[in-house]
């Protein structure tokens, strides 16, 4: 799925990553902006970069994150052999199965994205371990390692995403500091696996930064600067600035669109404080203010557009295609509400389900396609016995059972939702 922007599921507020680095942080404007270094394949992004040189993209930025228009990808570990699988959730057959061979890992510390062509394996351990990515094509098979990285750094993708032009892919990636008084550095990095050359783009600060999305070709990146004035000195500790909070008051944090190719910045949107106060979803900030008007504005514009007027208390989740949803809670209990964006109505949704031992309102874990969504149907805390498409079975922990819920079933509780089946559950 070639998105044009990173959507978080299941978040309450887009959040820059606390563990930061420890270079200064790259002007926000585009003026003041340098063009991307280039670096040896065997050394980490942080070292000494080559003189710059201009870059072609392959092909238009897209977003690759845990799923695509098939499907969606989780990683999963085998109790029976010690290994991290590959599990497969196929939107229109409601199946589940694991797909390619297990990966001998230390721990589960793996992240599965896909887009339409590949499905990518992303792992990093300790300082002392060596960071894997591997690309396989999407029912697991030939897959093959895309760079040799040194030991001591990491692939600090966490489970949210990267970007991709079809030729090279976008990532942050730390180096490990060997000292806890020593913040680790982290960068936002460029392989191209065909040339087999790794580049720094820009490095963040010690407060931190993430790689979030793209948009209009560009990378989509949050960066936190301190005040001149802030009368708190920084405190760095276990690898990072260890007294973010003290220093919020005097924190900004900006939403930046960054040229791959020149290393040009430009300045979206900044605000106060440590965090996002707004969600990036579908190419617009979103935000629920004072008055509880929910509130959206374009990427590229100053302006913001009320949607609607929400009933006190609700919380503001995700927007999907048709829908954007929120939580409440009303006599003691938590209800999904669904904003219809056609025709402006908004819907408590009827659907529970039991879900961390009592019962819950139904979650929507992601986008099976407009109108349609991946939700939790039941969870347990116990031990599971499944079986991979060829018979071969192997327990799980905390096994949560998927369903496919079309947008009539989240709101008609007569309307049943599919079940998604798991060759040889138990």
């Amino acid at each position: 799925m070639k998105k044009q922007l990173c959507l978080a599921v299941a978040a309450l507020l887009l959040t820059a990553c606390a563990a930061p680095a420890s270079e200064p942080a790259a002007s926000a404007t585009a003026e003041d902006a340098s063009p991307p270094q280039a670096v040896e394949p065997s050394a980490a992004p942080t070292q000494s970069p080559e003189t710059p040189q201009p870059a072609e993209q392959a092909g238009p930025l897209h977003w690759v994150d845990a799923q695509n228009d098939a499907g969606r990808y989780e990683a999963e570990w085998d109790y029976n052999t010690d290994t991290v699988v590959a599990r497969y959730l196929d939107f229109d057959t409601a199946t589940e199965q694991i797909v390619g061979e297990p990966l001998e890992l230390p721990n589960i510390n793996a992240d599965l994205f896909a887009d339409d062509e590949y499905l990518y394996w992303f792992w990093s351990g300790m300082v002392s371990d060596t960071p894997i990515l591997l690309r396989s094509d999407l029912d697991g098979s030939d897959r093959v390692p895309l760079y040799e990285f040194p030991q001591g750094t990491s692939l600090a993708v966490w489970n949210s995403g990267f970007a991709s032009d079809g030729g090279s892919l976008y990532f942050r990636y730390c180096q490990i500091s060997d000292d806890p008084a020593v913040p680790d550095v982290y960068s936002l990095a460029r392989l191209a696996p065909e040339a087999q050359t790794l580049e720094t783009l820009t490095t963040w600060s010690p407060f931190g930064g993430e790689l979030v999305g793209v948009w209009n070709d560009r990378l989509l990146i949050t960066r936190r600067t301190l005040a001149e004035d802030c009368p708190v000195a920084p405190v760095y500790g276990h690898y990072h600035v260890d007294n973010l909070n003290d220093l919020s008051d005097w924190m900004t944090t900006s939403l930046c669109a960054l040229d791959p190719a020149t290393g040009e910045e430009e300045v979206l949107y900044e605000c106060s404080g440590s965090w996002l106060d707004r969600r990036l979803e579908d190419g617009a900030l979103w935000r629920v203010n004072e008055q509880h008007e929910i509130l959206y504005r374009p990427l590229g514009e100053n302006e913001d557009t009320m949607l609607t007027q929400l009933p006190q208390g609700m919380q503001f989740l995700n927007v999907y295609t048709t829908d954007v949803t929120f939580n409440s809670y009303e006599g003691e209990r938590d209800w999904l509400y669904l904003y219809d964006r056609t025709t402006g109505s908004l819907t408590r949704s009827p659907q529970r389900r039991w879900m961390g031992g009592e019962d819950r309102a139904i979650w929507v874990i992601c986008e099976a396609g407009p109108g349609r969504y991946v939700v939790i149907d039941d969870a347990s805390t116990g031990m599971q016995a499944i079986a991979d498409a060829d018979g071969n079975q192997y327990l799980i922990d905390g096994y949560a059972r998927y369903a496919i819920a079309s947008r009539g079933a989240l709101l008609d509780g007569s309307i049943p939702l599919t079940p998604v089946t798991r060759p040889g559950t138990v």
